[in-house]
């Protein structure tokens, strides 16, 4: 297949190693075996990258938001869902955000609303009821879908979107998002940039060098027509669309990825605008972070598994056959490499302990540190090749949100990521084999 052919090098190595594999498995210990494993997920991982980086460049879009001279007649009708369930701290913030945006207050509706909260967010809701632009809307808990269509009854807007009670969004973020569908009929949806708001513990500061990383990868999946999910902070929709392929769902409580796959298996073009900054409160601990990590994880391979017949399928193009395979390969991935590590440290450590038992304690058995040495062994040379790349794809999704590229957060997430995040891969995993249920909070 022509989609195939930007891949066809990488795939001839791995039939080549999945050949060696199979004439000496017979032979193979099951250390040589996880080794060949080992090398099949790095260099698959070193190849992801190098492919995101050459389409970056070698698609030579607009990567800096330019706001549309449009005239206040020429812009469409826009209504903003934001969905509350105990959000009575941050909600405030959120609709003043909205009510600062820079469009015609005449063409913009903003419907909040509460889905059954069980603190004060409906009284801070009330409070913002004078804005001619808002509407609250008060109804039993339901999931965010349920409050997502629920609004729906309430407008003709021509362009509906969501932002979500925790997020604030800047004020030229949505005509950068409405020119997209001004400018092109066939745009069905549009993302924007989401960066984290006020970064103070650690795990958030992790947090903002990912939603770094997140930037680039989001721009150039767009770039590739292999989106497959419509965050909610701040995705827009054509209502139209909605109205042809259906509402919002429950889908295992990540409805903004179903809603993705469904507009890609209608062949609905969803874009990216990357200029339209949208700031979204991190979880603060690594509790809250594992929490919202095993939903989305857990959502994904549910919808997954619902979209099945997506996956290696030539008439999705490159989301198909390359995208979503490798998503979820990439899962497994993780999970082995850091479950490699651990086995390895284990057995290091067991070693040195029966050593220390033999000998007593020796400074010749001591590791000895040799400036002149340098470890050049496949897996060091690849690991390192993968951090250096990591690193310029979150400078470059830095560079697209207009944030510092230089800052305290790349090492932190360069140290600590790669050891939470199997915690929660492997808690999605558990969940998802075991058909467990996860809510939206």
């Amino acid at each position: 297949f022509p989609l195939l052919r930007p891949h066809f090098n990488f795939l001839k190595l791995l039939l080549s190693v999945s050949w060696v594999w199979y004439c000496n498995v017979l032979g193979c210990s099951t250390m040589d075996i996880a080794q060949i494993v080992m090398y099949t997920v790095l260099f698959t991982s070193l190849y992801f990258e190098v492919f995101l980086l050459i389409t970056f460049f070698e698609r030579n879009e607009k990567t800096e938001g330019e706001v549309p001279q449009m005239q206040p007649d020429e812009l469409p009708t826009v209504a903003v869902i934001v969905p509350c369930f105990n959000e009575e701290t941050t909600v405030a913030g959120t609709l003043n955000s909205l009510l600062a945006l820079d469009y015609p207050t005449e063409k913009l509706e903003i419907l909040a609303v509460n889905d059954g909260s069980t603190d004060t967010t409906l009284e801070v809701l009330r409070e913002f009821e004078h804005h001619s632009q808002i509407r609250v809307i008060d109804k039993e808990n339901g999931g965010k879908h349920s409050a997502m269509n629920e609004a729906l009854k309430y407008t003709n807007a021509e362009l509906v979107g969501c932002l979500d009670a925790d997020s604030y969004v800047e004020n030229d973020a949505l005509k950068l998002i409405i020119s997209h569908f001004t400018s092109d009929e066939n745009v069905a949806a549009v993302t924007p940039s989401i960066k984290i708001h006020n970064a103070r513990s650690i795990v958030q500061t992790l947090q903002k060098a990912e939603y770094g990383l997140a930037i680039f990868v989001r721009n150039v999946f767009a770039r590739l027509d292999a989106l497959f999910i419509t965050p909610g902070p701040f995705s827009f929709f054509r209502r139209s669309i909605i109205e042809e392929i259906g509402p919002w769902r429950h889908a295992h409580s990540t409805e903004d990825l179903e809603m993705c796959l469904r507009l890609q298996k209608h062949h609905k073009k969803v874009t990216n605008e990357p200029g339209a900054i949208v700031h979204t409160t991190a979880p603060r601990t690594l509790y809250q972070l594992y929490n919202q990590r095993v939903r989305w994880t857990y959502g994904f391979l549910k919808n997954a598994a619902d979209y099945y017949h997506m996956f290696f399928n030539p008439q999705y193009g490159t989301l198909g056959i390359f995208i979503l395979p490798i998503s979820v390969v990439s899962l497994f991935g993780a999970v082995f490499l850091f479950s490699t590590l651990v086995w390895n440290s284990i057995v290091l450590v067991v070693q040195e302990i029966i050593r220390f038992q033999t000998i007593g304690f020796s400074t010749a058995a001591m590791p000895q540190f040799d400036i002149f040495y340098i470890n050049t062994s496949t897996i060091v040379t690849v690991t390192l090749a993968l951090l250096f790349l990591t690193v310029v794809l979150i400078g470059l999704g830095k560079r697209l949100g207009k944030d510092n590229v230089l800052s305290f957060d790349m090492p932190v997430y360069l140290v600590l990521y790669g050891f939470v995040t199997p915690i929660w891969l492997t808690g999605a995993l558990y969940k998802t084999i075991m058909s467990s249920s996860v809510r939206w909070r």
